[in-house]
């Protein structure tokens, strides 16, 4: 089992009785060890054992990520915070100039120690954690069919959807009505109301009950600029392309997105001598939502026209069927084009292949 590289320089302090602490309930557990490390490698120590992320730069879309370190024992908890740093073995009193950047306006006076003691906590984290090489390997490229023509281009599939992602549903229900169709009374004796017929002025119509559900995918710990990317832009309003996280395409409409931002536990030091000090990076957790419409195969009407494996802008399922209020089966419908149109029928929604919003440009 590889070990984090910071945790080669720091060691679990000890005693008759362990000063290490764990506990468990039935919704997670905790654990705290203490370390000492020397003063020198305490600052790019933070960064390495809470875990961080910065963009591959290449082009791709890729992310690159240090892991947070696991715990020695508890291998499914992993360093969450740093609770507590504490100077032992003083080395001086100093001026803060003597080694601070130019940029900050510093305490002038602070005393340095050789060693120092440091608390981690350790807790599961909500999501898989894998490393770059799992990641990379699994990385392939895709079509993305982004008009009716089907023209295509391609972009990288990152898989980075497998890992530092939680999914929750919420089930919801709409009614839908129609202006066609009409209900009727129905009963075993042939007198009223029999074969009465219900109109919309008296409250009837075809109206059914759908049942949906609310998905949302959150993306925790990624820059900041993958709000910024159209990628994420290019998606709302369609549904998947492509069969995703289980759900078949068209099953999932891409609403919009939530974001939490936050600075990361060490930011990195600008190289600007001009400016030398911390950079204003962010960090975010990104949350994707989507509304999700899934037909069984005895709701489905006859005559659907299978995906188009070379042409996938038009996806016949999901969002993309509706029902016929004649026996509330659900069709494929798209817009009507009039005869010698110069414009090809649209489907309620078009497509778009949702793995590419797990991209930072």
């Amino acid at each position: 089992m590889p070990t984090n590289d910071t945790t080669r320089n720091i060691e679990e302090i000890f005693n008759s009785e362990s000063p290490s602490r764990s506990s468990f309930q039935t919704d997670g557990g905790a654990a705290t060890i203490s370390y000492v490390i020397d003063r020198d490698k305490l600052g790019e120590s933070i960064r390495n054992i809470l875990g961080w992320v910065r963009k591959a730069g290449d082009g791709t879309g890729k992310i690159i990520r240090g892991l947070p370190a696991a715990h020695p024992f508890y291998d499914w908890m992993y360093a969450t915070k740093i609770s507590d740093i504490q100077g032992i073995s003083p080395d001086g009193r100093f001026i803060s100039n003597q080694f601070q950047r130019q940029e900050q306006l510093f305490m002038r006076d602070f005393v340095s120690y050789a060693k120092y003691k440091m608390s981690i906590e350790f807790q599961p984290r909500p999501y898989l954690i894998a490393t770059d090489a799992t990641i990379f390997g699994q990385q392939e490229a895709k079509d993305w069919y982004y008009n009716l023509g089907n023209f295509t281009v391609k972009f990288l599939d990152s898989k980075e959807y497998l890992r530092f992602t939680d999914i929750d549903v919420n089930f919801k229900t709409e009614i839908l009505s129609s202006p066609q169709g009409q209900f009727k009374f129905v009963a075993n004796v042939g007198q009223a109301p029999h074969n009465t017929p219900i109109s919309n002025q008296n409250g009837g119509g075809v109206n059914i009950i759908v049942g949906k559900r609310e998905v949302k995918i959150t993306w925790f710990f990624v820059p900041y600029e993958v709000v910024f990317g159209e990628n994420i832009a290019s998606g709302i309003g369609k549904v998947n392309q492509y069969d995703f996280y289980g759900y078949p395409a068209g099953s999932l409409l891409f609403e919009g997105v939530e974001v939490k931002k936050y600075p990361p536990p060490y930011p990195n030091i600008l190289p600007n001598p001009l400016a030398n000090g911390p950079s204003t990076e962010k960090v975010c957790d990104i949350t994707f939502v989507f509304s999700c419409l899934q037909q069984t195969g005895n709701e489905l009407g006859s005559g659907i026209p299978a995906i188009n494996p070379v042409g996938r802008y038009k996806i016949p399922y999901g969002h993309n069927l509706l029902p016929w209020p004649g026996d509330l089966k659900w069709y494929y419908a798209e817009t009507s084009a009039p005869a010698g149109a110069a414009w090809s029928p649209r489907p309620v929604y078009g497509s778009y292949p949702m793995e590419r919003l797990f991209l930072v440009f």
